[in-house]
Order: C-alpha cells, then sequence, then structure tokens
C-alpha cells in the first residue's frame, strides 16, 4: 500500500466527495456500535443485532476507504497513506477497534445473564477506545477534506493549462489567417473569394475560442459547487454523538 503513486491529480472531486461522505458516516457508526452494545447489556433484544449490521458496515467502508473497489481508490495519496500507516497508525487502530467490537459482541452473545464479568471486561475495553477513536476518525475526515482542497488546485492548473494552450492554438491560427489574407489581397481579383474564406475562418476560429474558454469557466464553477456540496454532506456533528454517548456511558 506505501508504494502506491500519488493519484491526486487523477481523482475528481465527485469521488473525493464520496470519500468525504464515506469517512463521516464512519464517526457515525463507529458510536452506533458502542451504544448498541451498551443497549445489549441492559437487555435491549434487538440491540445486539444493530451491533453486528453496523460492525460489518463499518468493515467494508474501511476497506473501500484503505483498499478501495471498482470505483473508489483507496488511499490515492501520500497524505493519506501516511495517516493510515504512518505514525498515527490509523488503520491498525481502527482495525483494532474492530475486534474490540467483534469480541464484545462474542461475549454478549455467550454470556446473557444479568452480571458477568468477562462479558463486562470486553464491554469496558470497547467502550474506553470510542472517544480516542472518534477523534482519530475525525482527524481522516478532516484528511479527506484537505484532499478536497489539493484535487481543486490540481484542477485549476489543468484547466488552466488548457485555456494557456487553446489561446496559442487561436493566436497561430489567426496568423495563418491573416497571412492568407495578405496573400489574397496580392493576388487582386482572382484572390477576392480567397479574402473571404480566410475571413469567414478567422471569425469561426473566434466563435470557437469564446466558446471553449466559456465552457471551461463553466466546469470551474460546477466542480466548485459540487465540492462545497460534498464538503456539507461530509460533516457530521461529532459533539452530538458524543453527547449521546455520555449519555449511555454515564
Amino acid at each position: 500500500m506505501m508504494n502506491k503513486r500519488d493519484l491526486t491529480d487523477t481523482v475528481s472531486g465527485e469521488i473525493v466527495g464520496e470519500l468525504i461522505n464515506l469517512a463521516g458516516r464512519q464517526r457515525m457508526l463507529s458510536q452506533r456500535i458502542v451504544l448498541h452494545v451498551l443497549l445489549s447489556v441492559r437487555g435491549e433484544a434487538a440491540a445486539l443485532a444493530v451491533t453486528r449490521t453496523c460492525l460489518a458496515t463499518f468493515a467494508q467502508a474501511h476497506a473501500q476507504l484503505v483498499d478501495g473497489d471498482d470505483r473508489l481508490p483507496g488511499a490515492f495519496s501520500d497524505a493519506l497513506r501516511t495517516l493510515y500507516f504512518g505514525s498515527q497508525r490509523a488503520d491498525e487502530r481502527i482495525r483494532g477497534f474492530m475486534r474490540l467490537a467483534a469480541d464484545a459482541i462474542e461475549a454478549l452473545e455467550r454470556n446473557p445473564q444479568p452480571v458477568c464479568v468477562l462479558r463486562d471486561e470486553a464491554v469496558g475495553r470497547l467502550t474506553d477506545e470510542a472517544s480516542p477513536l472518534l477523534d482519530l476518525l475525525q482527524a481522516i475526515t478532516q484528511a479527506y477534506q484537505d484532499e478536497m482542497q489539493s484535487v481543486e488546485t490540481a484542477a485549476r492548473r489543468r484547466q488552466l493549462a488548457v485555456v494557456d494552450e487553446l489561446a496559442a492554438i487561436s493566436m497561430r491560427a489567426n496568423i495563418v489567417a491573416l497571412n492568407a489574407r495578405v496573400a489574397a489581397a496580392r493576388a487582386g481579383q482572382f484572390g477576392r473569394e480567397f479574402a473571404v474564406i480566410t475571413g469567414e475562418l478567422a471569425h469561426v476560429i473566434g466563435e470557437m475560442d469564446n466558446l471553449v474558454q466559456s465552457a471551461v469557466g463553466a466546469r470551474r464553477g460546477v466542480d466548485a459547487r459540487d465540492g462545497a456540496v460534498a464538503l456539507r454532506r461530509g460533516r457530521i456533528d461529532g459533539a452530538g454523538i458524543q453527547r449521546m454517548h455520555s449519555r449511555y456511558t454515564g
């Protein structure tokens, strides 16, 4: 994983927006897992099934974020790979949380009685990890939001390069058209029809340049709006989730 090349310049803002949403949902799922484990301890009949579903969804999303799939690129930048596999050990810590959750589920299945030391220890290890993991998942979500900025910057660079190239092509085409008009003027009566054609060519070149630049400007506006929507959708109220957790653990 660490040897993969940086793909920031090839990942679209739409894809990064999906990754932001996916990372943000992980925060919510982690707290739902802990919450429903605690509800199961208190005798809530359906809570354990909800916990299993949340854990399966959480594990699948983590695999998509880190390894990718047919559509998503996984940890596509050096910054993300450093976050997951560097000193913060995000991948290792998240997988550790999933193991703790699985252990708590197994302990609850084996020991449904009101008092059980082994079960309570397994649940305690999970709840102890809940807040540190929430902070880590928040950092991951922020990292994807930072990547959105990088992707937008790379897209703007590419768009500016296209505009510069089109301007150069337009200038060369206009020079050719000008030379053709000069040649037509020198040809006298026989060059009049050619002069009309070259004039039309120059007009078409100018219209094409205007249309292409307008399209590039419109595309930039659409990308910016899409990125803003993705960022808004990716912001989950972590403080509210923490308050819910405190309510059931307090």
